[in-house]
């Protein structure tokens, strides 16, 4: 409740950028300090936290099936221990862009429409993680993703803003429906919201089959996946990384993989029971966004590109082993992937941060025009190389509990896990090393380093990463999100998956000391071929589609005209016509009498008895 109430206050009072501040700033706090006392009280029970508000309760009918002679929704509030850490993280990362944002977006217009909207996005969040009703978790949803389009497009001056932030409305819109229909395909065969009361009656429940429940699950995992950025969904992200302001696209993307990744867990059970054929195919789609997010990361040289995809590939890595957990009935180690989500959360948003300092400072997005940070603002490419070390490894713990390096799905996460720590490497590398040459109107003498007010903000998240990373490598750790025993995992597998990363570490720092021109160049012309490739799909699919419903929109137009002019000299005919009837009142009656009679004979000659 208190970022709603800072939202309240902000949208009625508050309207400098500093009071506007220190109200979104407050608010986080609150509800940060709120979750902690939640979370400590939550150590000395084992059962969670739940608390239910009927909202509405409509009797629709009086016979037939129970669940279908109401319709209701409760406001179901249910804190585990998974949801108290996931919370604290939203939390942590929110205030660490409101606290940076302070400093570096002093220049930024609409400060109180901007923190009004962090209240808002951040309450969002926080209902959409301790939702148990479907309708109420689509509601906090909803919000979030609202609030979520006016954060990227609050640049409201810019076109290029203003362009770019439509895909931000457009893309998440269709996921966010595709969630929708999934839910409302559950409550048309099931009758039931509540997650709790919706599990023990999936295979119970006459007139449902294996069909209308793997049809549900593909929606709900389209739904969820949207908002977590996994390709081929993520340009929603990619494309505002540049355009929209840093702090909004680090809590973006920060935020939304954690609540993406605990409700699709929450929902898992769900999927699960429809058949074995579905998540095996959901589990074949984590693996390939796994693989593809970071792949496309290495096309072009925006660091800020490179970093959003990068967190892509480790939300995917987090939804294979979530999947791969419930596919299992033995397999133990679905939270594994909720961790490594929750570790990289914090690195993301620092990265971005830092990366979206350096940029402004060389005032330039193309790291070919990039170089000698770490001479010049070695800050903030300190903070960018720590929160880049973290994202790289973050998934290594998860790995190493739940995944058989041996295995296919191994492999496959075995390679999103190596282009991850190739494409934040190459950030790293292509903004700290090398030269950074004169270009107009810029001189490199004039570069300094961020206000010292705003260093130390991706210093902390990065740091809160690591702890997070270190404790997934610990059992007890996974023990206490799901409320399970776990056996530790080797250091062997450690070793294995923390050497992946190493490795790309290795490889990106030789070919950067090679010829750092060289890789960019190679990553620049793969950057303009995939341009190339969409561009020319997108023409074929103008000429294919649009061209054709251009047409039948054309045609429809004009028969609307058509239509709207006969329509209109139908009204001034009859228009005419009461008008001589108003004026000839005493003819009125006998051309009444001849209307009708007209009319009559016509039914006559028209009625088919006549023909018999």
């Amino acid at each position: 409740m208190a970022p709603l109430a800072a939202f309240i206050l902000a949208a009625t009072s508050v309207r400098t950028r500093r009071s506007a501040a220190n109200m979104a700033m407050l608010g986080a706090v609150v509800a940060l300090l709120t979750t902690l006392l939640t979370a400590w009280g939550l150590t000395r029970r084992s059962t969670p936290f739940t608390a239910t508000y009927p909202y509405l309760n409509i009797s629709v009918a009086f016979s037939g099936p129970v669940n279908f002679q109401g319709f209701g929704i409760d406001i179901i509030l249910r804190v585990d221990h998974l949801t108290a850490v996931a919370m604290a993280v939203v939390e942590l990362c929110v205030i660490g862009a409101i606290g940076w944002h302070r400093v570096m977006g002093r220049a930024e217009p609409g400060p109180a429409r901007f923190y009004a909207l962090v209240s808002v996005f951040l309450f969002g969040a926080l209902g959409s993680l301790v939702s148990q009703d479907l309708a109420e978790l689509f509601a906090f949803w909803g919000l979030a993703g609202g609030a979520t389009y006016l954060l990227l497009a609050h640049r409201w001056s810019s076109d290029e803003a203003a362009r770019t932030s439509r895909i931000a409305l457009a893309l998440p819109f269709l996921t966010d429906l595709c969630l929708l229909c999934g839910i409302a395909l559950l409550y048309s065969r099931y009758g039931v919201q509540d997650l709790a009361g919706l599990q023990p009656i999936l295979h119970t429940t006459l007139g449902t089959g294996p069909k209308g429940l793997a049809v549900a699950s593909a929606l709900l995992f389209t739904g969820v996946a949207g908002r977590l950025a996994m390709w081929p969904l993520q340009s929603w992200i990619t494309r505002t990384s540049v355009t929209s302001l840093p702090a909004a696209s680090a809590m973006v993307q920060a935020v939304w993989s954690v609540v993406g990744i605990v409700v699709l867990f929450r929902l898992m059970p769900v999927i699960a029971a429809s058949n074995a054929q579905t998540l095996r195919g959901l589990l074949y789609a984590s693996g390939a966004a796994a693989v593809a997010g970071p792949l496309l990361a290495l096309f072009g040289n925006e660091p800020r590109r490179g970093i959003a995809l990068a967190g892509s590939g480790i939300a995917a890595v987090g939804a294979a082993i979530v999947v791969r957990g419930f596919q299992d009935p033995g397999f133990t180690f679905a939270v594994a992937g909720i961790a490594c989500v929750l570790a990289a959360a914090p690195a993301r948003a620092a990265a971005v941060m830092a990366a979206s300092a350096l940029s402004a400072a060389m005032r330039t997005d193309d790291m070919a025009e990039m170089g000698d940070g770490w001479r010049r603002m070695r800050a903030s490419s300190g903070a960018l190389l720590v929160a880049g070390v973290v994202l790289a490894v973050s998934a290594s713990g998860a790995l190493a509990y739940a995944i058989e390096s041996r295995s296919r799905l191994g492999l496959v996460l075995g390679e999103a896990v190596l282009l991850v720590s190739v494409a934040v490497l190459r950030v790293f590398m292509g903004i700290a090393t090398g030269p950074l040459r004169r270009r107009r109107a810029f001189e490199p003498d004039r570069v300094r380093e961020a206000a010292p007010g705003a260093l130390g903000w991706p210093y902390w998240l990065a740091f809160g990463g690591a702890v997070l990373t270190a404790a997934s490598l610990v059992a007890g750790w996974m023990g206490f999100l799901d409320g399970h025993s776990h056996a530790a995992a080797a250091p062997r597998a450690i070793g294995l998956w923390a050497g992946v990363s190493a490795i790309g570490f290795i490889a990106v720092w030789i070919a950067f000391r090679v010829s750092k021109d060289g890789a960019l160049r190679a990553s620049s012309a793969l950057g303009n071929w995939l341009e190339r490739v969409v561009g020319s799909v997108a023409d074929t699919l103008g000429r294919r589609i649009d061209a054709p419903t251009g047409v039948a929109v054309a045609r429809i137009g004009e028969w609307i005209q058509a239509g709207d002019s006969n329509l209109g000299r139908a009204a001034t005919t009859s228009g005419r016509l009461a008008f001589l009837l108003a004026r000839a009142p005493a003819s009125a009656p006998a051309l009444l009498i001849l209307i009708a009679a007209l009319v009559a004979l016509a039914v006559a000659l028209l009625t088919p008895g006549l023909y018999r």
